[in-house]
């Protein structure tokens, strides 16, 4: 999301579009384990900003739910897939950025195979 806000205050006039594979675009992740903790309650408390916040504030398009599945850089499009319906559609760019997340490291230990063994890195992870 810092590349996208970046990229606002230096274009005005840009056409940004952010495509999010999860339904939530920014959260605080400190957050997290007090979610779990039972400090807070809410999980709607942990978000810093949701689509509309971030097209009222930055003029951006942020699309949630938002898998990107396949990348043609000839055609400058990318392939996405509605990780909540199914459908997918092609979008065209004049420019692209990867930011392609991350997975919580686990490291080789004895137990970690268990059900009671969490990561712990998005909301959907504080969720399950």
């Amino acid at each position: 999301m810092s590349a996208a806000a970046r990229l606002r205050r230096r274009d005005e006039g840009a056409e940004i579009i952010v495509l999010e594979r999860s339904k939530y675009v920014s959260f605080a992740n400190c957050g997290l384990p007090y979610y779990v903790g039972g400090e807070i309650e809410d999980p709607a408390k942990l978000l810093l900003h949701t689509p509309q916040t971030l097209k009222a504030a930055l003029n951006l398009d942020v699309r949630i739910n938002s898998e990107v599945t396949a990348i043609n850089p000839g055609a400058h499009s990318v392939q996405v897939t509605d990780t909540e319906t199914g459908e997918a559609y092609t979008l065209t760019y004049d420019h692209l950025i990867l930011s392609p997340g991350a997975v919580a490291a686990r490291p080789p230990a004895d137990g970690l195979d268990s059900p009671r063994v969490h990561t712990l890195r998005t909301v959907d992870d504080a969720l399950a």
